[in-house]
């Protein structure tokens, strides 16, 4: 009857001897009846330490010629790896505060949701919609506050699911509307004292200045809201063409937006106090900078892979950025 605790040959059956170690430090083992020599095999372990040199490679910037294998060899190694999808753990835990966007990667988006602190949540989609993001809100426990860049189907998808959560629109992305409707040199008064007003948006820090940001918008309004409802007409309209346009459309539109964000409390959320909410971002820098200029950066140093490697690439960044992953056991 075999022993517990001592390793035996598979050939013949004789405990094995302990016969010093490997070049690579591995106990050797010696059968004194068949005179050959073996090594504990863990195909479980080296697996599990192949993965996490691989995840170490795909995140870092060192490229298939700098690894100190061939890359030949790294790639034959390494090619179940790919099919390694990481996924972020569910929870019913509620945050505080959810910033949303997405990145287009090829003919991909990637929507993603996080904390201030780490990501919470990703998926893949075709294009960013009400249904794709409520694909992506549904897993996710309705917040108190949500910062977004103001797209269409994200504000929809809250509605849809998180009618309950306050919205903060990023004020960067509200800047960029802005100055595209006016551009950096409005040739109007208008449009330069409502470019400059937008500007300001920038020092609002406390309740008094948002209320005395409010008064001057109320203020530009009333001296240029006849200005904005000037009509240029066609005078020889043909079948099918418009008979009048707004005259300073872009001046319009902006002004107008300004007004909608006022209207639907979504300008200056994070000075509300009734949130009991500290520290709300008022941009989705998080995001942008924090995630999405990241993976630009990794996919720029890994340029040349697939479309599937490239979402594999930013699924194991993602990864690495949650609550609960697990740090890789072993380096290159």
């Amino acid at each position: 009857m075999k022993q517990r605790g001592f390793r035996y040959c598979p050939t013949c059956g004789t405990k094995l001897q302990k016969r010093g170690l490997t070049a690579a430090g591995s106990q050797r083992w010696l059968c004194s009846y068949c005179s050959e020599s073996s090594v504990r095999e863990r195909p479980d372990l080296s697996r599990a330490l192949l993965l996490d040199r691989f995840v170490l490679w795909l995140l870092g910037k060192r490229s298939q010629v700098e690894l100190p294998i061939a890359d030949r060899t790294w790639r034959r190694q390494t090619s179940w790896c790919w099919q390694i999808i990481p996924k972020p753990a569910l929870t019913e835990e509620t945050y505080p505060i959810v910033l949303l966007d997405g990145i287009r990667i090829g003919a991909f988006v990637c929507l993603i949701a996080r904390t201030p602190k780490h990501v919470i949540g990703w998926c893949w989609v075709f294009w960013e919609s009400s249904n794709t993001w409520s694909t992506l809100l549904q897993k996710i426990p309705p917040p108190t506050v949500v910062v977004c860049d103001g797209q269409k189907g994200v504000l929809l998808a809250i509605w849809r699911l998180w009618n309950k959560s306050a919205i903060q629109r990023c004020l960067f992305h509200i800047w960029q509307n802005i100055r595209g409707k006016l551009t950096l040199h409005p040739k109007t008064e208008a449009g330069q004292k409502l470019l400059q007003l937008t500007r300001d948006l920038w020092q609002v820090k406390t309740i008094e200045q948002a209320l005395l940001w409010q008064k001057q918008l109320e203020n530009w309004q009333i001296k240029y809201g006849n200005f904005i409802k000037e009509r240029t007409y066609n005078t020889n309209p043909q079948p099918g063409q418009q008979k009048w346009w707004y005259t300073h459309k872009g001046v319009r539109s902006a002004s107008r937006q300004l007004a909608k964000l006022l209207r639907d409390n979504q300008l200056f959320t994070y000075l509300d106090k009734t949130l009991t909410v500290e520290a709300i971002p008022r941009t989705t820098n998080h995001v942008e900078g924090g995630i999405n200029s990241q993976l630009r950066d990794k996919l720029k140093a890994h340029r040349g892979l697939s479309q599937t490697h490239r979402q594999r690439l930013v699924d194991w960044y993602l990864y690495s950025r949650t609550k609960d992953q697990k740090p890789p056991r072993n380096g290159l």
